[in-house]
């Protein structure tokens, strides 16, 4: 059961401002059009610590329960998507590189790195060679988010020669010139996740991290890092979505009572298909939510008493990440069903709101099919997913 005090009933972290939020809807029609996020944002949110809320206190963080994360996405999302997902996925590579990394490196490299951005990909798209004093690096990582705005990136890898494999994660320099711009898209525009390629690259001993594949992080204090990735990566991508879901209400009710449909005596908002629609969508989205916060708790609970998360908890927070992005989607689709022909043209955000929520769903650890794996193990079977 979700208490009254969550953190996902906040308004998010104190750090983030109505001045700053107000820039980030301003900047967002440029950012879609430039295809890439505003960098002055991003470093922004780096000062105020915005970009690494969940890494521990004492390695240079914010240390906040993952609630407070989900709505700080949540309110950022409300204001232009594609930030929110920029700044969701720059926390998330902050967190695996807090995660993995010595304690000593990451606290180190906080105290001198204060504002930064961490961009990156946590999928293992390189392959990785000891040489002396370090690594050798070479790949591609497909979806790198936020990877034009940050300062560093951090990647995953496979170590050369391993079996089982071991996976070796990387901190380098942003340099765009290892950038191939090839994001081109109708959904989340503006988050600029093109790929990142390494040829060669040479990185310190210090700057690097093997662990076994698909293992949890390092033993550490913090609850949030002792829940398997498959845990820690969906939950923020239900803060977008449900962002832009409520945007999207709050369009359809401003449009409601200023248009009238052809060939109709009264205003959007007095027709029975409009009311329905309106009620449709806040429920869609409030259960969503509600089951998102039912089982955040649950998990925070075992994890704080360092108890082992089980199938059935695991299986039941995945289905509810998945099932709430795919209630806003929902949302959003009859909001837009219900707005006409409005929602077709490029004046209102309802149609690009569409186009940017369905993006959500996209990405593998809330995609719809997810739903269906928890299923399989709520009825005592495999996954089948090893993310599971």
């Amino acid at each position: 059961m979700a208490h009254a005090e969550s953190p996902l009933r906040t308004a998010g972290p104190p750090e983030l401002s109505g001045e700053l939020l107000a820039r980030v809807r301003a900047g967002g029609a440029d950012s879609d059009a430039e295809r890439n996020p505003d960098r002055e944002i991003l470093a922004e949110m780096g000062r105020r610590g915005l970009m690494r809320i969940l890494v521990p206190e004492e390695l240079g963080g914010l240390g906040r329960h993952p609630g407070e994360f989900i709505e700080f996405t949540h309110r950022v999302s409300y204001e232009h998507p594609s930030t929110g997902w920029v700044a969701m996925t720059c926390n998330e590579e902050a967190e695996i590189f807090a995660a993995h990394l010595e304690p000593e490196t990451v606290a180190s490299f906080y105290a001198e790195y204060t504002d930064v951005v961490i961009a990156g990909s946590g999928v293992p798209r390189g392959i990785v060679s000891q040489v002396d004093g370090g690594w050798n690096v070479n790949g591609r990582w497909t979806f790198v988010s936020g990877c034009t705005g940050a300062d560093w990136w951090v990647v995953a890898n496979v170590v050369e020669g391993t079996q089982p494999k071991k996976v070796c994660h990387v901190l380098v320099p942003a340099d765009p010139s290892f950038i191939e711009d090839t994001w081109h898209t109708v959904g989340l525009r503006g988050t600029g996740s093109h790929d990142v390629v390494l040829d060669d690259c040479f990185v310190p001993a210090d700057r690097a991290a093997v662990v076994e594949n698909y293992s949890l992080p390092k033993p550490n204090e913090h609850p949030f890092y002792r829940l398997p990735s498959g845990l820690r990566f969906p939950f923020p991508k239900t803060g977008v979505a449900s962002g832009i879901a409520r945007r999207a209400i709050d369009e359809f009710a401003a449009l409601a009572d200023t248009k009238t449909p052809l060939f109709a005596s009264s205003k959007l908002a007095g027709r029975p298909d409009a009311h329905a629609a309106m009620a449709r969508a806040e429920a869609l989205l409030g259960a969503g939510r509600a089951f998102v916060a039912d089982q955040l708790d649950e998990l925070w609970t075992t994890a704080s008493a360092a108890g082992e998360v089980t199938s059935q908890q695991h299986a039941r927070a995945r289905l509810a990440c998945s099932w709430s992005v795919q209630n806003c989607i929902e949302a959003v689709e009859t909001l837009v069903t219900a707005a006409g022909s409005t929602a077709n043209f490029t004046a209102s955000p309802l149609g690009g709101l569409l186009n940017d929520v369905r993006a959500v769903a996209g990405h593998f650890m809330v995609g719809s099919y997810q739903i269906d794996t928890a299923g399989r193990v709520l009825l005592g079977q495999d996954s089948g997913d090893r993310n599971f």
